[in-house]
């Protein structure tokens, strides 16, 4: 494995926590929040199979140039089989559970059910050893989830329900899920790699475990030639904005925070796009949304603190100096 040095990308420092790593958040949350309308503009007009191939596949040529084939070579022989993990996870798993799911089940479901991603996180995290629990995050992160509930459930009042809303339900459990777990997969290699090396990585590989997916549904999908431009800027801003300067920033912040503390702090997108809601469309403001609003950012500050490290034991040193051990070797 390389060392901690090579893990740094060019114009990049080292691993480092404070206050740049909430920067690093803010921006996230920010472009997060303008996923779903981007989306919606894309997937209205242009198959759902289509999507996650053009602007994951763009976003890794994007990407490409700036990391370099070394370190892409490097991070394929070193750790070819969790790049393989994540990149399904990321793309193919992930982009299909959630397409289809948003396309069939109502926003504010999609908002309720994205509010568990962190707990995900922090179970699976925790299953594979790499953060460990503490009463402030775990309360944090339920403050959290129940205050995007509340707002789902203030936007249930105007919604429908069917079986469609169900089936769309599950699919985008399974997106929680897969999301998580990518997540949780990402963790070590943009440790160990550097945050745009491995989206890079993962775009890229990604999108190629994605060609099959694509291939077996684009029949079933709407024609190219009837979409409109404004689907065509939607899955531009989506691949360009959003997949290459919203996840940077993201996995930015997963080396400098734990994944749990990460997914945690993304809940606050859905609240920004009820805001943008709000300011754009004219969305009235209701008691849902202001409790569920407040539940959610005072989750994410409990849930962001930083987990406690156990004590380092007090070791006497010995009295005689001869009897100190070499550390030359």
């Amino acid at each position: 494995m390389g060392g901690s040095g090579d893990s740094t990308e060019p114009g990049e420092s080292p691993r480092s926590g404070g206050f740049e790593a909430y920067v690093f958040l803010l921006f996230m949350v920010l472009i997060g929040s303008s996923t779903a309308p981007s989306a919606k503009f894309a997937v209205r007009e242009l198959p759902v199979a289509l999507v996650p191939l053009v602007r994951f596949g763009i976003a890794g040529l994007c990407l490409w140039p700036i990391v370099g084939s070394t370190r892409l070579r490097r991070l394929w022989r070193e750790d070819g089989k969790r790049l393989l993990l994540t990149a399904a996870l990321c793309v193919p798993v992930n982009q299909t559970f959630f397409l289809n799911g948003a396309r069939l089940t109502l926003t504010s479901h999609v908002a309720l059910i994205y509010a568990a991603c962190p707990l995900v996180v922090l179970g699976l995290s925790r299953l594979v050893g790499q953060e460990g629990f503490s009463a402030g995050r775990v309360w944090g992160i339920l403050a959290s989830m129940l205050g995007v509930s509340l707002i789902g459930l203030g936007s249930l009042r105007h919604g429908s329900g069917g079986s469609s809303v169900f089936w769309g339900d599950l699919l985008t459990l399974g997106a929680v899920v897969s999301w998580g777990g990518y997540l949780t997969a990402s963790k070590g290699l943009i440790d160990r790699y550097g945050a745009l090396t491995v989206l890079a990585g993962t775009f890229l590989l990604g999108s190629l475990l994605d060609v099959p997916v694509a291939i077996a549904l684009l029949p079933s999908g709407p024609a190219l030639a009837g979409a409109s431009t404004k689907a065509w800027v939607g899955l531009a801003y989506l691949t360009l904005v959003v997949t290459v300067v919203g996840l940077a920033f993201q996995n930015q912040a997963l080396r400098r925070l734990d994944a749990s503390q990460v997914a945690t702090f993304g809940n606050a997108s859905p609240v920004l796009t009820v805001l943008w809601g709000i300011l754009l469309f004219g969305e009235s403001v209701t008691p849902e949304l202001l409790l569920g609003g407040a539940l959610t950012l005072g989750g994410i500050l409990g849930a962001g603190r930083p987990a406690a490290r156990p004590a380092l034991a007090v070791v006497p040193l010995p009295t005689r100096v001869s009897a100190l051990p070499d550390d030359s070797k």
